[in-house]
């Protein structure tokens, strides 16, 4: 494998969507600040560019940091590298496999976190002292999740980063707002991201009571009762939307897209869930309504698919939930006038 593609799977980039598409939330959510169907604010969209890459920096060395960590604690306890044995014979596998030594890990670390703390102190100096606490709270939040599995909070850990935290920070960041509609669309989105964990931990369920992973699975001590969980979450998401479109009028569309939009590949990930549990032998083909999987072809060859299918079907749910709400939010957020020049008139009058 080239350079390129070994620092991708080192980095775990595949899980990028996950941080991406809650942004692109925020972002729709603020464009009203610059009026951006009218006066063009360019330090709006610079600063939107600059938050993204912070986000990305973190997301990416948090993915490194997940994988050091668990490699150090095994060193810890006296396994050697080639002895380390995930049952996802893809995690670490560059660590494992010595393509990275731990010192040059421990380095990428370092460069990741140094720039992503130098956007941090450029917000901060836009933003004021508000931005800090965000980024104290992200600091304990993805020091903390690592080692969250012991107590039972990994999934609330991830679902709080992706959702609340990273949401309502980027939003703030870019208008220096607290808007509460946004802050109920953070926990929607934070719930319906916390399922990519708890579909995950299904699939490893084995491997964790080996280890002594606390994860909801384990907890539940059903593989069953995990899955209706998870169709449990996603309920709880729609109704978050639900309640956001009564209590403040916000539009007729705000519940209606997400849900059209997800039902498919919600419903697919439930019954591929299922087909887990009970060991079925089915085929594994993707669908343009399941969202994007990226080298899905080569992933078969390699003989991952059962486990890449799931994982992107529970990662696509969370993408297309956040895609599809913040599409709705751009004409939420911004005057409706402001679509006049398209006449979208009709739009316009549905919505409002």
């Amino acid at each position: 494998m080239d350079m390129n593609k070994n620092l991708k799977e080192l980095l775990r980039t595949y899980s990028l969507p996950m941080s991406v598409a809650p942004f692109l939330l925020a972002f729709a959510c603020g464009v009203k600040t610059p009026l951006v169907f009218g006066i063009l604010d360019a330090s709006f969209f610079i600063n939107a560019v600059l938050l993204l890459i912070g986000i990305i920096l973190i997301h990416l060395a948090g993915n490194l940091f997940d994988d050091y960590i668990d490699i150090k604690s095994a060193l810890d306890d006296g396994i050697s590298l080639n002895q380390i044995n995930f049952k996802n014979p893809k995690k670490a596998r560059l660590i494992l496999n010595k393509t990275y030594s731990i010192k040059a890990v421990e380095k990428i670390l370092i460069i990741m976190l140094v720039l992503a703390f130098i956007i941090g102190v450029y917000f901060i100096s836009q933003r004021g002292f508000t931005i800090l606490s965000y980024m104290i709270i992200a600091l304990i939040l993805c020091t903390f999740y690592p080692i969250s599995s012991r107590y039972g909070l990994s999934e609330l850990t991830l679902g709080a980063i992706f959702g609340p935290l990273l949401i309502n920070a980027s939003y703030f960041a870019l208008t220096g707002q607290f808007d509460p509609k946004v802050f109920f669309f953070s926990i929607a989105s934070g719930v319906i991201t916390s399922i990519l964990l708890t579909a995950h931990s299904l699939m490893d369920y084995e491997y964790d009571v080996e280890i002594g992973k606390k994860t909801i699975p384990v907890i539940f001590k059903n593989k069953n009762l995990t899955v209706n969980f998870i169709s449990f979450l996603i309920l709880i998401s729609y109704f978050l939307l639900t309640l956001v479109s009564y209590r403040y009028g916000v539009s007729r569309l705000i519940f209606i897209i997400p849900i059209l939009c997800t039902i498919p590949v919600g419903y697919k990930l439930i019954m591929s869930l299922y087909d887990y549990i009970e060991i079925k032998n089915v085929q594994f083909i993707p669908k343009w309504y399941y969202g994007i999987m990226e080298n899905f072809e080569e992933i078969k060859k390699e003989g991952f698919a059962y486990f890449m299918f799931r994982f992107y079907l529970a990662r696509n749910l969370g993408i297309i939930f956040n895609i599809a709400l913040a599409i709705v939010c751009l004409f939420v957020f911004v005057p409706a006038q402001r679509y006049d020049f398209i006449h979208f008139k009709f739009i316009n009058q549905f919505l409002f």
